[in-house]
């Protein structure tokens, strides 16, 4: 509801207003997406180099206590994913005042919205991704040392290398 009445003051105001509008929201949708693009890049490398400095024959003690922690950063992620998915609901339910915003809108101004929403688009379905891949990651380290990964498991533990190794090719 908020959207449509900024949008349609917007309109009101007169061009140069709805210039300054639209570079204000464009920035907080960049900075939405940016910070949790940028989370799941940086928790993928964090845990990939926090398992990478385990010992291989762990404490059940120090076992539990990295598992727990993989866990937390499995939720947190989620979080992100449910988040995006409440982002792209709301873009959805918004898109008829949107429309009609960029049908007022001549030129530049509306290439530029038409630009914003296009890579909004990519952007938190590139960071949905990135979320799902990191969690799938995490999930599958939390399994291989319940496994036995850090208590002796041979297998598990080369299992173990090649995800870390998967999530070094992420990074990059």
């Amino acid at each position: 509801m908020k959207f449509v009445v900024v949008c349609l003051l917007s309109v009101l105001v007169g061009t140069e207003g709805t210039s300054m509008f639209l570079r204000q929201r464009a920035a907080v949708r960049a900075r939405a997406a940016g910070e949790l693009l940028g989370e799941n890049t940086v928790a993928g490398q964090f845990f990939k180099s926090f398992l990478e400095g385990l010992p291989k024959n762990a404490t059940k003690a120090k076992q539990e206590a990295v598992i727990a922690s993989l866990e937390a950063e499995v939720g947190k992620l989620n979080e992100n994913v449910l988040k995006l998915q409440d982002i792209q609901k709301s873009e959805a339910t918004h898109q008829d005042a949107s429309e009609q915003l960029k049908s007022s809108l001549k030129g530049k101004d509306k290439a530029m919205m038409e630009n914003m929403d296009e890579w909004s688009q990519r952007m938190n379905e590139k960071a949905k991704v990135g979320a799902l891949d990191v969690m799938s990651k995490l999930k599958n380290a939390i399994h291989l040392i319940k496994k036995g990964a850090l208590s002796g498991n041979a297998d598990a533990e080369k299992k173990l290398g090649d995800v870390l190794q998967h999530m070094s090719d992420m990074a990059r």
